[in-house]
Order: C-alpha cells, then structure tokens, then sequence
C-alpha cells in the first residue's frame, strides 16, 4: 500500500482525510513538526502539508519549515502543501522551497487522489510544478 504522509494540526481534518483515502493508500496523521520529522523517511510516497499548523497564529508557516528540512533529506519524496487562507505569499515560497504542488482548502478528494496517485507512481513531476507556477503567475 502507497504510504502517504498527511501533517495538518487538525484533528478532524485528519481523520476525513484519512477516511476518504485509506481505500486506496496507507495515510500517515500527524499534527505537528516533531512527529512529522519522525514520520518521514523513504516508505512515505508523497507527503501532504498544511502550512498553517496552528490556526491561532495568523503568522504560523510551520509546514513551510518542515518542507524546507524535509527537501533537505529526502529530495525525491514529492511535497504536496495545502492551505485554507489565501495567502500568495506562502504559495510562492512554497515553490521555491521544493513543493511540487499547492492545493486550497476545502480540498477536491477527486483532485487530491489524482495527485497522489500521479505523484507515488511517478515521483515529482517537473511538469505539474510549472503547470501551477503558471497558473500563479496569472492570478490577480
């Protein structure tokens, strides 16, 4: 089964992310940076970040910091980032910490399964990051 890590700091999030795609994966919760460290090594397929871990901090860009250390251990694993609040900024550097996509939340399950079955089976896909760096350029 095709291990896919999941780190947001909700729990009922978690459990409906981990309830929608358990059919077709093996979803690794965690809800914060040090079980994600621990969590992360080379059985995960493709690992899938909020960038806000704490709702109360407007300013919280944990997942951005795990992403930065977890690109600096396992390049080839592909990083999906996912975020609630429209924050371009965070898009952007993202990008260019190494994430290989970005999804808005409420999060499209079709989408989000799509993807992870694209990624685990191909790896990063240079082709999709320029398909959303595009895409970025172009909104308002």
């Amino acid at each position: 089964m095709k291990k896919v890590l999941i780190l947001d700091d909700r729990d009922d999030y978690l459990r409906a992310l981990r309830g929608a795609l358990r059919k077709d994966f093996d979803p690794v919760t965690v809800k914060n940076l040090a079980e994600a460290r621990q969590a992360l090594d080379s059985t995960i397929l493709v690992a899938l970040i909020d960038v806000r871990l704490s709702e109360e901090d407007a300013n919280n860009r944990e997942g951005l910091d795990f992403l930065r250390w977890a690109k600096e251990r396992h390049p080839n694993i592909p990083m999906i980032l996912m975020s609630a609040y429209r924050d371009f900024d965070a898009v952007v550097e993202a990008l260019n910490l190494g994430a290989d996509y970005f999804l808005r939340k409420p999060i499209d399950l079709r989408e989000l399964k799509e993807l992870l079955h694209a990624f685990a089976e191909h790896g990063a896909m240079p082709e999709r990051t320029a398909e959303l760096r595009s895409r970025m350029e172009r909104e308002p």
